[in-house]
């Protein structure tokens, strides 16, 4: 029969070989945990934009309000007197699913202004515009897009643009496009103020959209601060192992 004697030095070195194999585990571990945390929050920080890239629109619930300066709405043509219509996915020129009021005739063109609440902050790059119902005697003309904050803020310049008259009467896939020379960032709330008419007695436009990024919100930021964190845990751990080894060698 074999028996074997363990002295302190080795009950010592076993034990010190197996902290050590269990910290080189625990630190293996540990990395590749924070590695994945870092490579999900810089795909969702830097992602491209083609990616990224949406539309702001009502149906999605991206839009989630409308609301407009018009005194009174035409419905004699079949015209809605909810601005909800101009942001709701119909694009057609169908009943409801425009909106008509009324210029100041003589006296020069109403004036007014439609807001556009988002549901959330966002990079907004493009606007995009269904105007009347093809007829030359309606239809926005010139605009100004203002753009706000969630604290009602302006942010960003605003941008000027003049609105053509579609030369179809019936649904289109695709409005006037306006693309602004640089996007405008954490952006809640967008005004659309229409400054002239393409008709004399009165104005007409059926749907808007934009196109725009969703703004990193802060729980992104704190997993990437989380994942350097871990790094820099991990780099500071395995010096730390070093120098046990290089002293115990």
């Amino acid at each position: 029969m074999r028996i074997k004697i363990w002295n302190k030095r080795d009950l010592a070195g076993s034990y010190s070989a197996c902290s050590t194999q269990g910290l080189r585990q625990w630190t293996q571990a540990g990395v590749r945990c924070f590695s994945a945390l870092i490579v999900l929050a810089v795909c969702v920080l830097f992602a491209p934009s083609e990616i990224l890239a949406l539309t702001i629109d009502g149906p999605s619930g991206r839009i989630a309000g409308v609301t407009s300066t018009v005194p009174a709405f035409i419905t004699t043509f079949g015209g809605s007197t909810d601005p909800n219509a101009t942001a709701d996915g119909d694009k057609s020129s169908g009943p409801g699913g425009f909106v008509n009021w009324p210029n100041n005739g003589a006296a020069g063109f109403q004036i007014v202004t439609f807001t556009y609440e988002l549901d959330q902050a966002y990079t907004v790059s493009a606007f995009e515009l269904w105007n009347d119902r093809g007829q030359i005697d309606t239809g926005i003309g010139d605009f100004r897009l203002d753009f706000f904050d969630s604290l009602s803020a302006p942010v960003g310049p605003s941008f000027f643009g003049t609105a053509t008259f579609p030369g179809s009467t019936g649904p289109t896939v695709n409005g006037q496009e306006f693309s602004f020379l640089s996007v405008v960032a954490n952006v809640s709330t967008i005004d659309l103020v229409v400054l002239s008419s393409l008709g004399v007695a009165d104005n007409q436009f059926r749907e808007v959209e934009f196109t725009g990024d969703v703004v990193p919100e802060p729980a992104s930021l704190s997993l990437l601060s989380m994942g350097l964190l871990g790094l820099t845990i991990h780099a500071r751990r395995r010096e730390r192992i070093r120098e046990i080894a290089t002293r115990r060698g």
